[in-house]
């Protein structure tokens, strides 16, 4: 089209050259012959200036479409390359000692930077109920949870208000959600919920990418949960559950090191069974365990949050009592002592003193040493003096 266009101009010019030409050798045509050429010519240029026009509005209609398709095939990318970070920074967790409430607030901001206006939701049921939010803070219905784990599918709802069963989340000004479930071997563990309020039209690329990052989101909670099992195995006593000897020793040795930095006391003491080897050979191992794990729940019970009670090895315990003088680890010890006296132990008539019961020594930081050693050791000495003195006793160090 722009060739011909430039034909006619050139015709245009030749024709005017040609016309001057004989003017000048005095060969002349009618003014008649001069108009109506002309009309023919200005007629051919309008008409090829039309037709060129709707060829040239028809290029930048098509380059506007094109320019369209490619926006959206960016977007798709941008969509895409989204989604696979997404997934590499859920999966690269998995190999992180990681907490299950570190696991769920790292899924949390990953999950965020894709959708950055919406409400993102974790809720896990059980044993390990936990519910985290990150955005606004959005409860899930009951009857919302009930109909996923009824369908076992995911759910995705665009237009919230048109739905009687969502009035919950219609009236907090919920518009739109995608809700799926967290399993592990076929069982829903909870949910993972993306909830809008700016009117979001959430598509099936949004569905497939939650459906997706649920099930290392699934792996990695039980990730998590696994390591948390085996770290509480590696530092508990698995008869009484209480701490081992290794990880007191850890505890204690950290504990000092505040108390010696804050200039507070602490104290320590030692508990021995009153005649536990008599009382094991009389009604044999599961007997004599089953007191070991009694008598580790009512020191357990009956001392403060803050105090570390220990299994130190056999049927001694242990117990730190942090920014504690010893007259007040002893009027504690006290305690405990009455508490295992008073409580009925199965065959305890048949002891040599005709009950069960426990004796403790007692040493306390400053004052009987400066290190877990020292102090350990002043706490054991005092529990020899105790049992060397008639036994079912508390003596300091």
């Amino acid at each position: 089209m722009r060739f011909l266009r430039n034909l006619i101009f050139l015709f245009i010019v030749i024709f005017l050259f040609y016309t001057n030409i004989s003017y000048l050798q005095e060969i002349h045509f009618s003014s008649e012959f001069y108009i109506i050429s002309l009309n023919i010519i200005l007629a051919f240029i309008i008409v090829i200036d039309i037709i060129y026009g709707f060829n040239l509005s028809d290029k930048i209609e098509f380059l506007e479409r094109e320019n369209q398709r490619k926006d959206l095939i960016i977007s798709d990318y941008k969509m895409e390359s989204t989604f696979l970070s997404t997934i590499t920074e859920i999966i690269e967790t998995f190999g992180e000692d990681m907490t299950i409430d570190d696991v769920i607030e790292r899924i949390l901001d990953t999950l965020k930077n894709l959708f950055k206006e919406e409400t993102i939701v974790i809720t896990l049921f059980g044993d390990r109920y936990k519910m985290s939010i990150k955005g606004e803070n959005i409860e899930l219905p009951e009857t919302l949870i009930e109909e996923l784990t009824v369908k076992g599918r995911p759910i995705l709802v665009n237009n919230v208000s048109s739905f009687s069963q969502y009035k919950f989340l219609s009236d907090i000004g919920v518009t739109s959600f995608i809700l799926c479930g967290l399993h592990q071997k076929r069982i829903i563990i909870g949910v993972l919920g993306v909830l809008s309020k700016k009117d979001r039209k959430f598509t099936l690329k949004d569905l497939n990418l939650i459906r997706m990052v649920s099930f290392p989101i699934s792996l990695m909670i039980e990730n998590a949960e696994l390591l948390n099992k085996t770290k509480i195995l590696s530092i508990t006593d698995g008869l009484t559950q209480l701490y081992n000897r290794r990880h007191f020793e850890k505890l204690f040795s950290e504990i000092l090191s505040k108390c010696q930095a804050n200039y507070t006391p602490l104290s320590v003491a030692m508990g021995d069974v009153d005649f536990f080897k008599f009382y094991n050979d009389k009604n044999g191992h599961p007997a004599g365990d089953n007191v070991l794990r009694t008598i580790g729940e009512i020191l357990k019970r009956n001392v403060k949050g803050s105090d570390i009670v220990a299994r130190y090895g056999g049927e001694e315990f242990i117990i730190i009592f942090p920014e504690t003088s010893k007259e007040n680890a002893l009027k504690i010890c006290e305690k405990l002592r009455k508490a295992v006296k008073e409580f009925k132990f199965p065959y305890e008539e048949n002891q040599p003193n005709g009950d069960l019961t426990i004796s403790f020594g007692v040493a306390s930081y400053p004052e009987d040493g400066s290190t877990t050693s020292e102090i350990i050791k002043k706490a054991d000495n005092a529990l020899y003096k105790a049992k060397a003195e008639g036994k079912d006793r508390v003596i300091p160090a």
